[in-house]
């Protein structure tokens, strides 16, 4: 028997694959896995397993980020003690991903479990030159795709902004060849035709809308990325239901998740922004180095805009939120993300954000476990409760089917099996041994 044999029984259980809750529950970890997670029972009462009794407590799997690029120290705390055991860098230099994930798992650093799509692959000029990889035939598509996936092993693959479809045709036939998925942040290929060419998952700032007022070649005439990001502003508020349902439907027919992340466009036009920063976590783990470098970054996607600009983004909002039920009710496959800094705290917004769609508390807590692990095809692994998964869980002081803020108040943070966040304080895996 594992000298680190944890048997958890009492709290209420919610497994993370959408079923009922299962009250007064036993949760067995031995070492990194869950052997076991079910009704109450006492067939694990064995000398050297050390016990917990949760009653009054709720039991979850821990949450998931599908897309940050936030990698400062900071941010690496922020998740764990909101509850994140997972992220996923959308679109990144890969040898920062790499060093960030050899002092998490050297024990220089606590922080959560790290997937990466590596830099994003774009055809020339790239949006974000320092994390992307630029190509202009299909023979380089499918060689840097090739590359990508062998050097660093990739959980999935990410096309940007100005990826064309025989391009993208090219990336997503290797990476399938791979068993590896493709995600998507298109402007020059709507949400139909990549669905119909295979892509995995589309996340915001894909063209997932159509508008009469502002076609794809008036779209992509655009002088900076805030020019870029204003324009489309205006495209969503005047976006046309009927030639936009098509890229829905479509959508939901292929099976393409969307990851929506409207707590970045929120924040853009002043929603969110008080939530930010009355919150404990901000004050207590970002600097001043930190706050600046959003600030910065901030600017660059809408240092040009004007109160009109912010007027339209606040009406393209209410539609991107519409899209978002819209795709919902029709069976669409939501994703929990931020693409922002400070996720660890904005994605609990973004949680509030989904239950303001219709989803339920428990939907929207599926959302962003088991049903972002199996999304992200990681379903094996994570995300989920269940007997042999990795034991990464969230252990709450109430409720969050009663409320989501629940979701925040957190007793006990576990990684794979070890304790990082309990009772107000982070634990390094040299403190738990």
């Amino acid at each position: 028997m594992s000298a680190n044999r944890l048997i958890l029984r009492g709290a209420d259980l919610i497994d993370g694959s959408g079923g009922p809750v299962i009250a007064d529950s036993t949760v067995v970890i031995d070492g990194q896995r869950l052997t076991y997670a079910g009704r109450v029972t006492d067939r694990f009462d064995r000398p050297g397993a050390q016990h917990w009794e949760l009653h009054n407590k709720t039991i979850i799997p821990g949450l998931i980020e599908a897309h940050t690029h936030a990698a400062f120290d900071a941010d690496m705390l922020a998740y764990l003690r909101n509850g994140v055991t997972t992220i996923r860098f959308a679109g990144q230099n890969q040898t920062d991903v790499e060093r960030l994930c050899r002092r998490i798992d050297g024990g220089e650093l606590i922080g959560p479990r790290i997937l990466s799509l590596g830099p994003m692959i774009d055809e020339p000029p790239p949006a974000y030159p320092e994390w992307s990889v630029a190509v202009t035939t299909q023979e380089q598509a499918a060689a840097a795709a090739e590359r990508l996936i062998l050097e660093h092993d990739l959980e999935a693959l990410i096309v940007t902004q100005r990826v064309t479809a025989p391009i993208m045709k090219a990336i997503i036939d290797v990476a399938h060849a791979h068993g590896r998925r493709v995600v998507g942040q298109i402007w020059a290929v709507d949400g139909e035709e990549a669905a119909k060419l295979g892509i995995d998952e589309l996340h915001t700032g894909s063209l997932v809308y159509r508008s009469k007022l502002y076609p794809k070649t008036r779209l992509l005439n655009y002088a900076s990325i805030a020019d870029r990001l204003a324009m489309s502003s205006r495209a969503w508020a005047s976006l046309d239901w009927e030639m936009t349902r098509p890229i829905i439907e479509t959508m939901v027919e292929r099976g393409v998740g969307y990851c929506g992340m409207q707590v970045l466009t929120q924040f853009q036009v002043g929603e969110g922004v008080e939530f930010l920063k009355t919150d404990a976590s901000y004050h207590q783990l970002f600097g001043d180095s930190e706050k600046q470098a959003f600030r910065d970054f901030t600017r660059r996607l809408q240092g040009s805009w004007k109160d009109n600009d912010l007027d339209e983004g606040r009406r393209a909002n209410d539609k991107r939120m519409d899209w978002m039920r819209r795709f919902r009710d029709l069976g669409g496959v939501l994703l929990a993300g931020t693409d922002m800094q400070f996720g660890g705290i904005m994605l609990h917004r973004e949680l509030k954000n989904l239950e303001e769609i219709g989803m339920s508390r428990l939907e929207v807590i599926t959302a962003a476990t088991g049903g972002c692990a199996k999304a992200l095809g990681m379903d094996s692994e994570f995300g989920m409760v269940r007997e042999t998964l990795s034991a990464d869980l969230v252990v709450l002081n109430r409720n969050p089917l009663k409320d989501l803020t629940a979701l925040r108040d957190i007793s006990w943070v576990l990684k794979d099996g070890a304790t990082v966040w309990k009772d107000g304080e982070f634990y390094a895996a040299s403190d738990i041994a």
